[in-house]
């Protein structure tokens, strides 16, 4: 039998019986008074004639040795082998060991690494003063009843030492000894075996078993609601805790922390406070176990102040205290502030450890600021740390999410032991870059490494094929996801939902989503972005109504999809209605959802409602500041884009690509040729970011508006990347504008080399040489047109009236207003056929009412959308209507016309700007 001797009480309990030993084993974690421990033992042995019990002896530490030698000596277990057997002579010739050392005595207290044991012969142990549970064995007077009591709590013990196994079987049969009585239960074995319970995830039968105590105390209290915040039932948490406090039972510091973390899990501050008051009532804000957890809470909830509040008031901080408010600031992208607390933690000589650095390196990810990333990586490695593969991974994404894809590279290419998840990290980054064919060669050499790819894999290689429009490749690798263990893996049918759609195969994503035999919301969310990346904005916000009427709860991934999809037809009241949502939800504290709100304002029409969400933030990150001005850009108010530039720069928050390529558009809007020069060479001299293609193409605009066409052409043949189409497009656009045909034409071919099936390239060639009265050349690229299989792409325009989207797209001729619209649209004619001398408006105005113009690229369906508009909306209604194409210079001219004439306003989003239409004019300044 062993016993263990509690560290608070000096209690002895039973830890497990065996009867064929005969030896006790006592440990003690500290020091034990003399005149605590004591226990009358009875040796018993098994007879031909039954059980034959023997005289008790009592028994002190006295017998183990003195107290003095155990408090010096330390924990230590102690073996006492005690024996009163008549065949005692018989096993000491039976056992080698009595053979070897004939002077060893049964019965001695000399210490053994292992005890002898005596078959069929067993101890009783029986406390004097206070006992196993709350059986207390007084005489015996049945000996026999008492060994069975004994075998029967070794059975229970036997199956309550697998609940750390989390075996639910094993647990339900200790719980059937209790039920059949084996012994009473008290509150130190509840709190056991609650836990037990719910260690195997059975919260239901822990809930029982609780509810069964009659008097449970603080820690059996500290068992249920830890065990219901683990598991994630998080408002039961906070109901048992009420329940406690109504028994007027005293919380103590480890029911304070299960339930902070409860107030974490929901983000819900105002619990947290009211929590955190009491702490401070009774005096326990200076505990580091407490202290860390509140800052935990804190950080969770976003209030990073109040963290921070708690962290200088701590007198004392372990590294959990650094790391738990490193990680809130990297978490809600305040890199500054993490990697200042980094430096901070060095001056006061904590070390940091791999958790501070894993979140300082996030926190650059998160700022996009590779140089800061690089000094961290280079302290790391002069700390010794940093050589795992899971470090590296974080690394990898760090540089690749700066588009330092050559550092990356170089952490990859050093790295000996590349596990699934390094890959992964290298494969995913480079999709993320648009690297898609690198991804796709990573891929390869993953497998030739022998290497099986995970539900991590997968999606970031679906994601290369698609930003590649690779759909056969993509239908390859779904064929290998069939036959792996991932076919229904959420994630990897939302990444597959993803790459159909991206390829123009919605059938095929439809499909994908269909085999789902119970959708979740990963995969609802995925088809609802499905539809509103492929300009389905309707069918994406009718899933959305779906899904709700269904029962699932939108989450934040959905609302980013339905509010991407108001943005693809300007529907500025469904967003309006989604706010409201989100504001319920709250979700609206979310950087990510509130980026995203003032993008569907801006891209919607409505720049003062984006600028009123940004003032409302809590928090506004890098991205949200790139995102103000992207608005101002679009809306054409260039100048606020520097206004707000200059402001980003005070608040301490360093501009990323992005802010970039609004200032550099803005420069190029307003030709401020020198000043965009200054932005572009600040990007890397003052901030530390490589201009992409993108920031490129943005400096070729500016020259090509200022009219400095070598410079643009030079830049384009010089600059250090293979994508040019954009920029040899921007170019080509100028040389229409400039009447510079011979260049036009060189553009024109190195564009057709790239891409031989853009419509829009054909187009502008043929203006050029139409233009310049070269009707030879209009032909050739009439027939280079045709022998390439060149179609324009489908114009198409909506307006939302009332709680109805209509859409027109070329030639279109089934609305139910038809007669209508066209009548009206035919009366405007008139009306510009009496002001107007051009013969070039009214050409194009009597165009619309032929039945047969399909070849024209745009299609003129938003001039529908807007005869639809006058036709059924009061007068001084603002019409909005979307585009997913350029608005064309004809119907430019035409809206500005008909804004006049009917004092309307009417707003166009197309793919690049908001056209703002009043009295005559539009926000563009054409």
């Amino acid at each position: 039998m062993c016993f263990y001797i509690d560290k608070d009480s000096y209690k002895l309990s039973l830890l497990k019986d065996a009867l064929n030993l005969i030896h006790v084993r006592i440990f003690s974690p500290k020091p034990i008074p003399e005149n605590r421990v004591f226990a009358d033992v009875l040796t018993a042995y098994n007879s031909p004639y039954g059980i034959q019990v023997h005289e008790g002896v009592k028994l002190s530490l006295g017998i183990f040795g003195s107290a003095t030698t155990m408090r010096e000596s330390g924990p230590k277990w102690s073996y006492l082998t005690l024996f009163e057997s008549r065949r005692s002579q018989d096993l000491k010739q039976q056992d080698p060991k009595f053979k070897d050392n004939p002077n060893l005595k049964i019965g001695s207290s000399k210490r053994r690494e292992k005890p002898v044991p005596m078959p069929k012969v067993a101890m009783l142990v029986i406390f004097s003063s206070w006992t196993w549970g709350k059986q207390r064995v007084k005489a015996l007077q049945n000996p026999s009843d008492v060994l069975q009591d004994f075998a029967r709590r070794a059975a229970f013990w036997r199956q309550f030492k697998l609940w750390r196994q989390k075996d639910l079987a094993a647990a339900r049969e200790v719980n059937s000894l209790i039920a059949r009585r084996a012994f009473d239960i008290n509150t130190f074995f509840g709190s056991h075996l609650i836990r037990m319970f719910a260690s195997c995830g059975s919260l239901s039968e822990a809930d029982i078993l609780f509810r069964k105590l009659s008097n449970p105390s603080v820690y059996t209290w500290h068992a249920i609601i830890s065990a219901h915040t683990k598991l994630g039932q998080n408002e039961r948490a906070f109901q048992l805790y009420n329940n406690l406090l109504d028994s007027k039972l005293k919380p103590n510091e480890y029911i304070l922390v299960a339930v902070l973390k409860a107030c974490a899990n929901l983000t819900d501050i105002i619990q947290g406070n009211l929590i955190y008051s009491y702490i401070v009532e009774d005096g326990l804000e200076t505990d580091l176990y407490i202290g860390n957890t509140m800052m935990d809470t804190y950080s969770k909830c976003g209030h990073l102040q109040d963290a921070q509040k708690v962290f200088t008031k701590m007198s004392n901080r372990d590294v959990v205290s650094w790391n738990t408010l490193i990680t809130g600031y990297a978490t809600h992208v305040h890199g500054l502030e993490a990697i200042q607390l980094l430096q901070q933690m060095h001056q006061e000589g904590m070390r940091p450890d791999d958790v501070a650095y894993s979140s300082v390196v996030k926190a650059c990810s998160s700022m996009s600021d590779a140089r800061k990333g690089e000094l961290i990586h280079h302290s790391i490695i002069d700390s010794g740390g940093g050589g795992d593969s899971h470090f590296c991974s974080i690394l990898i994404h760090m540089y690749m999410e700066c588009g330092s894809v050559e550092d990356a590279n170089k952490v990859f290419e050093r790295l000996l032991d590349r596990d699934v998840v390094t890959w992964s990290t290298m494969i995913s980054g480079y999709a993320h870059l648009g690297h898609g064919a690198k991804a796709l060669e990573a891929f390869e050499r993953m497998q030739g490494e022998n290497l099986k790819p995970n539900n991590v894999t997968y999606p970031s290689v679906l994601n290369a094929c698609a930003s590649l429009l690779l759909l056969d490749e993509g239908k390859l690798i779904h064929f290998h996801i069939m036959q792996s263990d991932y076919d229904q893996d959420f994630y990897i049918g939302s990444a597959l939902i993803d790459m159909y759609a991206k390829c123009g195969a919605l059938q095929d994503a439809l499909g994908v989503f269909d085999r789902f035999p119970a959708p979740n919301e990963i995969t609802w969310n995925s088809m609802i972005a499905a539809y509103a990346q492929t300009e389905h904005g309707e069918e994406a916000l009718e899933l959305f109504q779906h899904l709700q009427v269904l029962g699932f709860k939108p989450d934040r991934v959905t609302y980013l999809s339905a509010l991407k999809a108001c943005c693809s037809m300007a529907a500025l009241d469904w967003g309006k209605l989604l706010h409201d949502q989100i504001i319920r939800r709250g979700f609206v504290t979310e950087l990510s959802v509130g980026n995203a709100l003032i993008d569907m304002y801006s891209k919607c029409g409505s720049l003062a409602d984006a600028c009123t969400v940004f003032g409302d933030m809590p928090n506004q990150g890098i991205i949200t500041w790139s995102t103000l001005p992207a608005a101002y850009a679009q809306h054409n108010d260039y100048l606020s884009v520097f206004e707000c530039f200059e402001k980003m720069q005070k608040t301490g928050v360093r501009p990323n690509s992005v802010t970039f390529v609004s200032l550099l558009s803005a420069c190029s809007q307003k030709g401020f040729t020198d000043k965009g020069y200054e932005y572009f060479f600040s990007m890397k001299a003052s901030y530390g970011l490589k201009p992409t293609t993108e920031h490129y193409n943005c400096l070729i605009d500016l020259l090509g508006r200022g009219g400095r066409m070598h410079e643009a052409e030079h830049l384009l043949a010089t600059m250090p990347f293979q994508d040019k189409f954009m920029g040899w497009k921007s170019l080509l656009s100028h040389c229409k504008v400039y009447n510079q045909v011979k260049r036009a034409r060189r553009c024109f071919n190195r564009l057709v080399v790239i891409d031989p099936k853009d419509a829009s390239v054909y187009a502008l060639m043929l203006d050029i040489y139409a233009n310049a009265n070269m009707w030879n050349e209009v032909r050739e690229i009439q027939e280079m047109r045709n022998r390439a299989g060149v179609r324009g792409k489908l114009g198409k325009a909506s307006i939302q009236v009332g709680n109805v989207f209509h859409s027109f797209t070329v030639g279109w001729r089934n609305h139910p207003k038809e007669d209508v619209i066209y009548k009206k649209l035919k009366t405007v004619g008139l009306q510009m056929e009496d002001k107007i001398s051009s013969r070039k408006l009214l050409n194009l105005v009597s165009s619309i009412f032929e039945e047969h113009k399909d070849d024209l690229l745009c299609g003129h369906c938003e001039l529908l959308a807007i005869g639809l508009g006058l036709t059924s909306t009061k007068e001084g209604t603002t019409l909005r209507i979307s585009k997913n194409l350029r608005v064309c210079m004809d119907c430019h001219a035409v809206t500005k016309f008909i804004s006049e004439v009917e004092k309307r306003e009417i707003m166009i989003m197309d793919t690049f700007r908001v056209h703002r239409f009043r009295n005559g004019e539009c926000s563009c300044n054409d």
